[in-house]
This record gives structure tokens, sequence and C-alpha cells, in this order.
């Protein structure tokens, strides 16, 4: 602690430092700081309060407790250059709220005791404040604490009267005892009759629109979508009364949110066209290049905007040699994408990264293995030809429009200006001494044995069913064969002769188990 010297000598300076400050003495108010920094004492410098205007501002201050649903206007008078913690002994000792229990939100921020209400912008005759109210256990004040504070104020006000009373010398105003006055009869007035009492109507309280925040309890105005002060959302049930009318300041607010949602659905709305035209033009390139650089996840070489091809299914990036080699290499007629997801290449972007002749041998591999996975596919017989199709239930012959040669479906054969029974004597015939047609008996005769071919009951020739039903019609002698008995379908007469054939269907009972409708 510093000595009474020191302390003496500081207040010195202090006084001088005030003085050179006031005067704008530079030289003078830098070698007294320097004295008073050696002296290492606390000091304190301020504004005085001469500097602030002296006048009287009526400021509106709106106070609310936890408890409270709305807030409750009070004006107080006060001057600009006010402390905080002066306003709050104010507001004790009008209101009976102690310092502790205040909390003052000026202009959206929470108020500090050391801080004047000047430079919170409290200027103006007019201008609002806020006034929460803690709770004792809020503000941790015991009773004992506010019986001091409040003896202290007594003592304080007591102080303040005996500082403002005026003594007057022994002998001087008081020391001579006066003669009283002589009494004068006063005549009292006349009474006047009494009015009668007229009672006013009762008016109703005014009441109060807004809605309490949750977080801050601060009562904003109806329309106001978020809190004022702490920026907390407003209740869900919370509806705008319908006699309620907003003042010019809300007014204004709402139109300044109508123009920004307009300007926002204006933005929105650009974009999406903007999207749209950019979406239009992606779709006529049947290869979308990159636009970051990357690199490719097969050869791993970097890939510079524009060098890459991104995919359209998935949206992978590889380089234009890897994607076509997958396409070459690739056995079958859909080609994955390499980064082995689910997606496949289209086909506009096949084609678009194949030479013609390349893109021609792939189409050719598709046909292949379309055939080859076609349940009813049927192949060209000339050598060589290319030619494939898919045959119906109906059709059994296949004229081939590549090598102009019309093959017989039934026989698996071309056999020209003969039927299938000539071309089937005929094939065993030539079969003792031509090992071609050795090896086509060979194949017919096994289609007997596995149950895949038959042979006509009145005919004899050879006959298949390749699909449908188990009704097959005879291609020579026309006669109606139930498949799955090997049998005529009807009798000698024909077609509704039940006494003979399958009689499917007779007394309601199918011809066979397995009979898959033999008509």
């Amino acid at each position: 602690m510093a000595s009474k010297v020191d302390l003496k000598e500081a207040e010195k300076l202090a006084q001088s430092l005030s003085e050179a400050l006031s005067s704008g003495d530079r030289k003078e108010a830098v070698e007294l700081c320097e004295r008073l920094t050696d002296l290492c004492v606390p000091v304190s410098v301020s504004i005085s309060a001469q500097v602030y205007s002296q006048d009287s501002i009526r400021l509106r201050v709106g106070v609310e407790d936890a408890q409270s649903d709305a807030y409750i206007p009070v004006t107080v008078a006060v001057s600009a250059g006010m402390t905080i913690a002066e306003l709050k002994d104010k507001i004790s000792h009008d209101f009976g709220f102690h310092p502790l229990l205040q909390r003052w939100v000026i202009g959206k921020r929470l108020a500090q005791d050391p801080e004047t209400l000047y430079s919170h912008g409290i200027r103006d005759d007019g201008d609002q404040a806020f006034l929460f109210i803690l709770s004792a256990q809020a503000a941790h004040l015991t009773r004992h604490q506010h019986n001091l504070d409040q003896e202290q104020q007594r003592i304080d006000g007591i102080m303040e009267s005996m500082q403002s009373m005026q003594l007057f010398p022994r002998g001087v105003g008081g020391g001579e005892k006066t003669a009283p006055p002589p009494e004068i009869e006063q005549i009292p007035p006349p009474v006047p009759p009494k009015a009668p009492i007229v009672t006013k109507p009762t008016v109703p309280p005014k009441p109060q629109f807004g809605w309490s925040c949750s977080m801050c309890t601060y009562v904003n105005k109806p329309t106001r979508p978020g809190c004022e002060m702490c920026g907390g959302e407003r209740p869900e049930d919370y509806k705008i009364p319908e006699i309620y009318q907003p003042d010019q300041e809300e007014a204004q607010r709402m139109h300044q949110e109508q123009l920004a949602t307009l300007q926002y659905e204006q933005a929105q709305l650009e974009e999406r066209e903007r999207n749209y035209m950019y979406l239009l033009a992606t779709d006529e390139q049947n290869l979308i290049p990159n636009t970051t650089e990357t690199d490719c996840p097969i050869c791993f070489s970097p890939l510079q905007p524009g060098e890459g091809i991104v995919l359209r299914e998935c949206l992978h990036t590889f380089c234009r040699e890897c994607l076509k080699g997958t396409i070459v290499n690739s056995q079958d007629a859909e080609v994955a994408c390499p980064d082995e997801c689910d997606s496949k290449l289209l086909d506009r972007e096949i084609k678009e990264l194949l030479t013609e002749e390349e893109h021609q041998r792939f189409l050719e591999l598709r046909l292949s293995i379309a055939e080859s996975r076609s349940e009813h596919s049927f192949h060209c017989q000339t050598p060589n030809c290319r030619g494939w199709c898919i045959y119906e239930d109906e059709v059994n012959e296949f004229h081939c429009e590549l090598c102009d040669e019309t093959n017989c479906i039934l026989c698996r054969a071309i056999h020209k200006n003969m039927n299938c029974k000539d071309y089937q004597d005929d094939l065993r015939i030539r079969a003792q001494n031509d090992e071609a047609a050795q090896k086509t008996k060979q194949m017919l005769e096994s289609l007997l044995q596995n149950g895949e071919a038959m042979k006509c009951p009145r005919c004899d020739i050879i006959v298949q069913k390749k699909d449908g039903c188990d009704w097959i019609c005879c291609l020579m002698c026309k006669t109606e064969i139930c498949w799955v008995t090997k049998q005529a379908r009807w009798g000698p007469n024909g077609n509704g002769d039940i006494s003979g054939g399958c009689r499917c269907r007779v007394n309601n009972q199918p011809c066979h188990p397995n009979c898959q409708n033999c008509h």
C-alpha cells in the first residue's frame, strides 16, 4: 500500500492532470501521467458530467418480469450523462426495485453500470429502453442484504437533508421572542350545496397486443416473425388479432419484408431459368466434359477441365482413352461404368467415343448377344450369313433379307422346291452316304427321343411345337394334333368328332394331367 505522503502527492497530481486535460495542455498532461505512473496507484479517469447536456429527457421504459405477459410502459426523467448505475439507483428510489434486480436493455444490447445513457444513444425525448426485473433468487439477493441496503439509503437521505438545511448563528433570527400577531376573527365562507355524485363509467383497459418471447420474455409486436431482442421464434399457435392495426414503423417493416420476399422469389425464378437453359445446353452435347481438375480412376492421369468425360447416369469422370477401351473390350450388350457402380453408358456416349468401324462391330456384338439370349431365335442356315430372327408360334418360315433364302423353321434347314415330307424322306436316303445329311438325321432322331419333336399320326413327318398351348397342326396333311398325348386331336371326321382323338374336355376332363389347352 502506498504511504500517506504518496497518496497526498497522487491526489495533487491527479487534480493537476484533470486541469491539464481540461485546458488542453498536452505537455503538462504527459509529464503528470509519467509522475503518476511512478507512484503505481490506481487512478480512475472519467468525463465530467458538465460536458453532457443537463436538459431533462423523458425516457420511455418498458418494465417486465418473468411472471408478466406484457410489459408496463413507464416514463422516467433522466439526463444524457447519467450512468446505468445512477439510473438503477433512481429506479430503486422511485419504485423500490433493488439495483441488483435490474437488467437494462437499450438498443438490443445489455447495458453495464459504468456506461452512460449517451453512449447507448439516449439523447432525445421518447427514446426507448427495456427494464427486466429479476427475481431475488435469480439475482442472489438475500433479505439481510436488502435490509442493509435500505438502511444505507435512509442514512444517505438524512445526510443529504442535513446538508441542504440552512443553520442560522445564535442570536440571529431566533434569539428574541416576538409577540404573536393579534387574532383576526375570520368569517367562514358559506358552504355551497353538495353536488350530486356522478359515477363515471369504467373504461375498459386498453388491450395489450403482442407475443412474449419464450427465451427472453420480451413482448414483441404481433406481426414480428421473430423476437426483436434475441431472435427467438414466434409461438406456432399465436395468431395476429383481427382488430390489430400496425403502426407506421411496423407497416414500413412489413413493406420492406414484402419487397425482400419478392426480390428473393425473383432471384429464385431467374436461377431456375438459368439452370433450365444450362440443362438444355448440356443435353445437346453427346459427351459432357469435366469442369474441375481431377484424376482418372483407371489410369490415374491428371485431367484438366475439359479433358475428361463425365458419365450422365452416375457423374463419374474418366479420360476418353479409358472409356473407349472399356467399350471395345466389353463382352456384354450393355457397357457398365468402369467404377463398378450399377450405371450403364448411354448409346449416345458410346457412339461419340468410338469410330464408325468400331461402333459397327459393337452393334454386331450386341446383335449376337441378343440372339444367344433370346429363347425363340433362329439363325439363317446359309453358311456365313449373319441373318437371324425371333419367330412366333404360327410362323414356320423365315425369309432372310441378307442372303435372300427361305428357311424352314420346323426342319431347321433350307429346302427349295420341296415340302417338309419330301425333304425328310430325301434326308433319310442321303443319310446313308452324306455325312451332313447323317448329322441332320441324327439331330432329328435326338429331338424325337428327347420329346422335343414327334411324328404326325397321319403322314408320319416330324413336327415340333415351338411355344404356346398343346395344339399343333401338321403342315403337310393339316391334321390337328394334341402335343401332350402325341395323337390326333379329333376323330376321323375332323374338327368336333369326339369318337376318337384325345377326347380333351369331354365331361370336363382334360386329356392328360399335363395338358395346356389343346383346344
